[in-house]
């Protein structure tokens, strides 16, 4: 039962800090380094954030961490009765989102139109929608680190290197270099090795 007091205390704690900032679920979540999903099971007592985040978010609020353990706050930064802002439009993370997908969309887009410009001419044309495979792995290595989560470093990662090695592969495909494709492997296990140097919880 105290574990459970703890949790939604927590919870109302974490919840009422961030709307006094100004801040979304999914900007809070950006400045911890985890997901929105996990920032709103913690609000809905459903989880609880580790020591280490506690801290993080403890320094972002500037409160000490035993201010998320309490209910009352005489000197806290919700003291004197104010209210907290309003809670604003949770729409950063959806246009993040759909802002990658349009780029990727305009990368094939290009590609199709050059393609189909070429064939129209009576040429067979597909580097434009090889190109097209490693430019979006580029994009997404892009986007991802500036709005994306930790997870999904390494996929990203890995399949911008087999997308360029293709890419390589296909342009001097007259020289058989299709061996080439084997320096993806230890390629994916430096990736993967780098991942692992700094990781962080998820939840």
């Amino acid at each position: 039962m105290a574990h459970r007091n703890y949790q939604k205390i927590i919870a109302e704690n974490i919840a009422a800090l961030r709307r006094s900032q100004g801040m979304t679920q999914a900007g809070l979540a950006e400045r911890l380094g985890y997901s929105d999903k996990s920032v709103s099971k913690w609000e809905r007592g459903e989880g609880l954030p580790d020591i280490l985040c506690l801290k993080a978010m403890a320094d972002l609020f500037g409160v000490p961490v035993d201010y998320f353990l309490t209910s009352e706050h005489p000197d806290g930064p919700l003291a004197g009765g104010e209210s907290p802002e309003p809670e604003p439009q949770e729409e950063y993370a959806v246009s993040h989102r759909n802002i990658t997908l349009v780029s990727i969309a305009g990368t094939w887009l290009l590609a199709a139109i050059v393609s189909v410009s070429v064939r129209i001419g009576g040429k067979m044309f597909v580097l434009p929608l090889v190109a097209a495979v490693a430019v979006t792995a580029l994009l997404l290595v892009i986007f991802n680190s500036v709005w994306g989560r930790r997870a999904w470093i390494f996929p990203t990662v890995t399949f911008l290197c087999w997308s360029v090695l293709f890419l390589l592969c296909w342009i001097l495909r007259a020289h058989s270099p299709w061996l080439l494709m084997i320096l993806g492997i230890p390629a994916t296990v430096v990736v993967w090795l780098a991942c692992r140097i700094r990781q962080h919880p998820e939840e």
